[in-house]
């Protein structure tokens, strides 16, 4: 039997799900955002980040690098306000009894502090499927398109046995840095950013998946 974690107060995770025909937006990763796609399983698409822009350099040393090290991610806030009030963004950890299969990095704005072309960002805490590492490429920036696993069965894998924090290594430092381009600025974002595709059991059935007929009172009826 599958073990998963499951909050009766607030009805998670199966609150938040969202059904084919209504997916008409991307996955909200801040709220556990889910979809009903085939029945009896809810799909999730979380998606972490490691934000290393200047104006964001609580990771970097003081001269805005990120030293090569194994990092936290967190699910940023929608809230895209930073002046007024503390962000509530929140760490990046997929739920007990999470069946994984996709993983996928990219790094939007980040470059290799001397350039090698070598530098690889690799997901540590997610075993199964195997995490594709990404690669620096010549010029010490990465592909903007990422690096993801591939799967031959969605369904296939074990349930995680306890909640996951999801990071990321860096195997050199990397710096903020935008590489040439239309649009390009100081203030385009420069993050790492992780995606953890998973699904859950869904949740049995409740009295509004069926049409159960109303009681009748005596003396109603003709």
């Amino acid at each position: 039997m599958a073990t998963f974690s499951f909050d009766a107060e607030n009805r998670t995770p199966w609150n938040n799900v969202i059904f084919p025909g209504n997916y008409v937006a991307h996955l909200n990763a801040y709220r556990d955002q889910g979809v009903v796609a085939l029945p009896g399983a809810a799909f999730f698409r979380a998606v972490g980040a490691l934000v290393i822009n200047p104006d964001n350099d609580g990771v970097t040393d003081v001269n805005g690098v990120l030293a090569a090290d194994t990092y936290d991610l967190q699910i940023l806030s929608p809230d895209l306000r930073q002046d007024d009030k503390p962000r509530k963004d929140r760490p990046f950890v997929l739920p007990k009894g999470a069946v994984v299969y996709r993983t996928a990095v990219s790094a939007p704005g980040v470059r290799e502090e001397t350039v090698a072309g070598s530098a690889t960002l690799t997901i540590a805490g997610v075993a199964t499927p195997a995490a594709v590492p990404a690669t620096a490429e010549a010029d010490g920036y990465f592909n903007p398109v990422g690096e993801f696993s591939l799967f031959s069965s969605i369904l296939d894998g074990t349930g995680l046995s306890a909640e996951t924090p999801v990071q990321i290594t860096t195997s050199a430092d990397l710096i903020a840095s935008q590489k040439a381009s239309a649009g390009a600025c100081r203030k385009s974002p420069s993050a790492i950013l992780v995606e953890v595709c998973y699904f859950l059991p869904d949740a049995a059935p409740d009295a509004d998946d069926v049409h159960i007929p109303y009681g009748i009172e005596a003396g109603q009826g003709y």
